[in-house]
């Protein structure tokens, strides 16, 4: 009775749970991670059917430098499986590590007449945002100028007494990117207001740098080692013999950047400008732009790793993947038959009726 009561409860459970999450069917059209391929990829692997076509590719861009075959290796973790005479031991550890730089990277144009003339123009927007950006404490040599392009920009012009036209050279166009060097990621708010004030408004990346590389790898190392000792003792409990004399060592390990995470969805809410004057009438013909898209960092999930470092990280970090992998044999179980082998016994009678014992 008991059991059947149990089971009513976890049924009751699992019908509210759905309908908290399907009940709305405008949320559910719109739901920014059903359009993800990422979130059909997980739902199709785990025997769902209610997603639809994929809206955007962003889980392709966020894992293209990722090993796949380890990513797959992690999300089927099998931690141990035996395979022949052989038995593979498996441990996946992921480090959430916090960068130690950023770079933010502007692209800027300007167009003139003359090249010396758009070069003055574009360095004086430069060297305002530098001296801006002082007072926060971003000094003048974590400026870096790259040159990108030098754009002829031409007009077409008639000639006399003719039906055809040229190309006329009228001006130019100078391009360059200026990477900016900060390290408190709340800067970034602060020079990109700072950008606009200077005429700068493309952010075209920002990259996140990690120095301690080698001691991130050294301690995902050191963490695989402790997990794998552990499953040795656990599997000897179960009384699973292996050979840990002779090993084989399979290692994979990726490094994966939030620039790589962040991925495109469709927001419910899209904010618009009307202008005041106008009647509600206009205001009413003008139709919502909902095909716009906006982004948000989506990090690798923590299912399927034996050991999470720094397991809730608010911050986007650099994702440090390592899986190690080690094969031992199999001791084979010995059987040891004892037989007990007996002496053949004869009774003998003897003329005077004694019995007499003879052995073999």
């Amino acid at each position: 009775m008991q059991k059947i009561y149990l089971f009513f409860v976890a049924l009751f459970a699992t019908i509210q749970l759905s309908a908290q999450v399907s009940g709305n069917s405008a949320w559910n059209e719109n739901n920014r991670f059903k359009n993800s391929e990422m979130y059909q990829s997980k739902a199709k692997s785990k025997g769902r059917s209610d997603v639809g076509v994929a809206g955007n590719n962003g889980y392709n861009n966020g894992y293209q430098n990722v090993d796949k075959a380890l990513m797959q290796q992690v999300t089927n973790n099998y931690s141990s499986y035996s395979s022949g005479n052989d038995y593979v031991v498996k441990v996946n550890v992921l480090y959430n590590a916090v960068p130690n730089n950023y770079t933010a990277i502007f692209h800027l144009n300007q167009a003139g007449k003359k090249i010396q003339e758009l070069d003055s123009l574009l360095q004086g927007r430069v060297n305002k945002f530098m001296v801006l950006a002082n007072k926060i404490g971003v000094k003048k040599d974590n400026f870096y100028l790259d040159m990108i392009a030098l754009v002829p920009i031409f007009e077409r012009e008639k000639k006399t007494f003719s039906k055809t036209y040229i190309q006329v050279p009228k001006g130019f166009e100078i391009q360059k990117n200026l990477h900016v060097r900060y390290r408190d990621p709340a800067q970034l708010d602060q020079l990109f207001s700072m950008a606009a004030q200077c005429e700068i408004y493309d952010l075209v990346k920002v990259e996140y740098q990690f120095d301690s590389t080698e001691v991130a790898n050294a301690i995902i190392r050191e963490k695989a080692q402790m997990v794998l000792q552990k499953k040795l003792k656990y599997y000897a409990k179960l009384g699973v013999q292996l050979d840990t004399n002779f090993r084989t060592i399979t290692e994979q390990q990726a490094q994966n950047f939030p620039v790589d995470q962040y991925v495109s969805y469709s927001p419910l809410a899209v904010s618009t400008l009307d202008d005041e004057s106008s009647s509600d009438a206009t205001k009413m013909a003008i139709p919502s732009n909902n095909s716009r898209s906006t982004l948000f960092y989506n990090q690798i999930s923590s299912d399927g790793f034996d050991v999470v470092i720094n397991p809730s990280p608010l911050k986007p970090g650099i994702q440090f993947v390592y899986s190690l992998e080690v094969k031992y044999r199999i001791v084979p179980i010995v059987y040891h038959n004892t037989k007990i082998q007996k002496d053949t016994e004869i009774l003998l009678i003897t003329p005077q009726g004694t019995i007499k014992e003879l052995k073999k």
